[in-house]
């Protein structure tokens, strides 16, 4: 049965590994190799558990650097005795071996804990990583047993354990609760293969644990331990791998800085599962950092907040380009805990061209849960960002050099009619605060911000001194005008970064009964952005001079935008038009009567 479970699992794990290939070959590499050391853990486990070693074989691998008199707990060690819920557990003369459900640390550490039991009152395994991202490089990853903070959960001998890869037994004190003094040990076993380095916490209540058959116990669990934690890292790169791949194609369509900020943390918040967040970036004089997106963080520390380059965490992040660890270790006073941080990651948002700001994420919990790979991760995440906010300034500089080309030359045809002087300026400025009233998204009211400004473009040459005669025009100047929506068109059309533009123009004649020109179109047949310059440009044209008549007073205007409303214009723009000039006649000009 043992084997046919063996080969389950390296079926499964092989299917996890070719998945994971698809989004990064080292979460092949690893996931591969936890599935071979998972397959021969089973195994291994089943024959332990059908020929248990006796008691006079302890394994060499695995031994307390302690003698047995620094063993026995010392007088000031000597806690009250335990109460019978806590009393001290039967111990056995042989190592239980017990079968774990899965291979997963917690899956492993319960059945370690369950093990552990047979050599004394074992209440709580924690498996450790052994590439913490800060200077003390262990990570728990799995706890099984009670969770509480009853038994310190010092780092110290963890690390030390890892590095000299020997198991140690230490004595400890409960900090609190209903065994406040009394006597608590803690066996830690190291396990490691290749890379993967870890260790396995067992913490005791009573009496000292049996030495010799908690370390025969332990060399059994050192392969489950080392592929289940395989398996973790694998897992753990594999969705990072995806996650970096996902946010990189997502970060590359988004050209709004904002949007790219707010994306950009909430995949650091998501990778890490960190509780608190922001990202820093540079004012608009360069000179200090400010908070452009954050999480968890109360909005006056957002708004006033802001950081020289060199001061602080952020600002050394900044002026070195050098990610940074901070861990708010217990004892020691720092302003961190106000708002609930114990372990922070920074990292520089930066690319080869320079630092644009910084990525911190935060956690209330100590220790740091903030592993090497995590770390890594959060670095390759601020270099997609930085790239992505690069573009995005590069393109919006272009896009205001584009448009400020297009204005020039908006200008430059508006200068051949004297009368129309300024003209072109209000047409835009009236058309954005109806798109405005109107709910309009930027994207929009940009194209038709273009469209006022180059709705006159296809106006044929010689018909300027038409339009400024005091007389009737004639049929074929009616014609050439009635054409110009079409030539603009065309002429648009020739740009793709127009294309949105072009209907605009085309349309901006049009009626709203449809008696308008060019194809007649009625309604909401007509583009909203073609119904909005419509009536921006009548009252333009009606509140300006012409040598057939004088202009006519805002209240006049406005009387005869009433008087088309559901005929020559949409009813719906016109109430928005009345809107701003009863709410923001302040901000219009133009409105005195």
């Amino acid at each position: 049965m043992l084997v046919i479970i063996a080969i389950l699992l390296g079926v499964i794990a092989f299917a996890a590994a070719y998945a994971a290939f698809l989004y990064a070959s080292l979460a092949l590499a690893f996931a591969s190799l936890a599935c071979l050391l998972a397959a021969t853990a089973v195994v291994l486990l089943d024959r332990s558990r059908r020929a248990p070693v006796r008691s006079s074989s302890a394994p060499e691998q695995v031994r307390s650097p302690l003698s047995a008199k620094s063993l026995e707990p010392s007088p000031g060690d000597r806690g009250p005795v335990p109460s019978p819920s806590r009393s001290a557990a039967p111990v056995a003369t042989e190592p239980l071996i017990v079968m774990p459900q899965d291979i997963d640390a917690t899956s492993v550490a319960q059945a370690f804990l369950t093990a552990a039991g047979a050599t004394g009152h074992a209440v709580r395994v924690t498996v450790w990583r052994g590439d913490g991202a800060g200077d003390s490089a262990a990570v728990p990853v799995a706890v099984a047993g009670v969770h509480d903070d009853a038994l310190v959960q010092a780092r110290d001998s963890v690390c030390d354990c890892i590095e000299k890869g020997t198991a140690v037994l230490e004595s400890l004190t409960v900090s609190d609760g209903e065994q406040t003094g009394a006597t608590a040990w803690r066996y830690i076993v190291p396990f490691s293969l290749g890379e993967i380095a870890g260790a396995a916490g067992v913490d005791f209540i009573g009496e000292r644990p049996a030495l010799e058959l908690m370390n025969r116990s332990a060399a059994a669990y050192r392969l489950p331990l080392a592929a289940a934690l395989a398996l973790e890292i694998a897992r753990d790169e594999s969705d990072a791998a995806k996650t970096l791949i996902d946010t990189a194609r997502e970060l590359a369509r988004l050209l709004d800085p904002d949007a790219i900020v707010r994306t950009a943390l909430s995949k650091a918040i998501k990778l890490t599962e960190a509780r608190t967040g922001s990202i820093m970036l540079y004012d608009r004089d360069g000179v200090d950092l400010v908070i452009a997106a954050a999480k968890g963080l109360p909005d006056e520390v957002v708004d006033s907040t802001s950081v020289r380059p060199g001061n602080g965490i952020a600002g050394w992040v900044a002026l070195s380009g050098q990610p940074l660890v901070v861990e708010d270790l217990p004892g020691r006073e720092s302003p961190t805990r106000v708002r609930g941080t114990r372990s922070a990651v920074s990292v520089p948002i930066a690319d080869p061209e320079g630092v644009l700001g910084v990525l911190n994420v935060g956690s209330p919990e100590h220790p740091s849960r903030f592993t090497a790979t995590e770390l890594a991760t959060l670095e390759a995440l601020a270099h997609q960002t930085a790239v992505a906010l690069r573009n995005a300034r590069d393109i919006a500089t272009a896009g205001d050099l584009y448009f400020d080309t297009l204005r020039a030359l908006a200008l430059a045809i508006e200068s051949r009619d004297p009368y129309a002087h300024g003209g072109t300026e209000r047409v835009m400025e009236y058309t954005a605060l109806i798109a405005a009233e109107m709910g309009l998204e930027p994207a929009e009211s940009r194209p038709l911000e273009v469209a006022a400004m180059l709705h006159d473009i296809g106006m044929p040459s010689g018909c300027e001194e038409a339009l400024s005669a005091p007389r009737p025009l004639t049929t074929v100047e009616r014609g050439l005008i009635a054409m110009h929506p079409v030539i603009a068109a065309e002429i648009l059309r020739q740009a793709p970064a127009l294309h949105d533009v072009a209907p605009i123009v085309y349309h901006h004649h049009e009626r709203y009964d449809g008696t308008g020109y060019i194809d007649g179109l009625a309604g909401e047949g007509i583009p909203l952005g073609a119904r909005i310059l419509c009536v921006a440009d009548a009252y333009v044209a009606m509140t300006s001079d012409r040598p057939y008549r004088p202009s006519l007073s805002a209240d006049e205007a406005v009387r005869e935008l009433l008087k088309g409303s559901g005929t020559q214009f949409d009813p719906d723009v016109v109430d928005a038009m009345l809107a701003i000039r009863t709410s923001r006649s302040s901000r219009v000009p133009g409105t005195a009567t």
